[in-house]
């Protein structure tokens, strides 16, 4: 059996401890790019929530302005029911982060399985499913995936 030199031996341990730090280097650099995105997706939603309120405040419904192009729908929806229509938006708009937060490890099992039966009860108010449906357009796909899971009340 051949010895092996103290050298080359403090070489080989040298090289393993710089591939572990780059290794270890590599892992936060992922991880912190990670939590950069689901920054970014917060700073997104808390834009288009923000603009929901400031139409809340002027009372002039989301949908309707946005996804319709309708101006006239003061003729037919109450402020009660265009407020509640934009904070529905919110809600999903919410959702919709939530989602990504989890799908990016950084929320818990259990809060997600809340969140998650909080949306089932959203998604089956029957009276705000053309709002889903507008929105739906702009999902991923793992979201669509997870929206098409949930049981739905309103095909009764």
């Amino acid at each position: 059996m051949r010895k092996i030199d103290i050298q080359d031996l403090i070489q080989l341990l040298g090289m393993v401890g710089i591939i572990g730090s780059l290794i270890f280097v590599g892992l936060e650099m992922r991880q912190s790019q990670m939590i950069a995105q689901a920054g970014q997706n917060q700073e997104r939603m808390g834009a288009a929530t923000d603009m929901v309120n400031t139409m809340n405040e002027v009372v002039a419904d989301f949908q309707s302005l946005v996804f319709e192009n309708n101006t006239n729908y003061k003729e037919y929806l109450s402020e009660e029911e265009i407020i509640q229509r934009n904070l529905f938006h919110i809600f999903l708009f919410t959702y919709e982060n939530d989602h990504f937060q989890y799908s990016r490890g950084l929320m818990p099992e259990e809060v997600w399985s809340a969140k998650l039966s909080a949306f089932a009860f959203f998604y089956n108010n029957c009276e705000m499913r053309p709002i889903i449906e507008t929105r739906i357009q702009y999902y991923s796909e793992e979201f669509l995936n997870i929206i098409r899971g949930i049981h739905d009340e309103c095909l009764k």
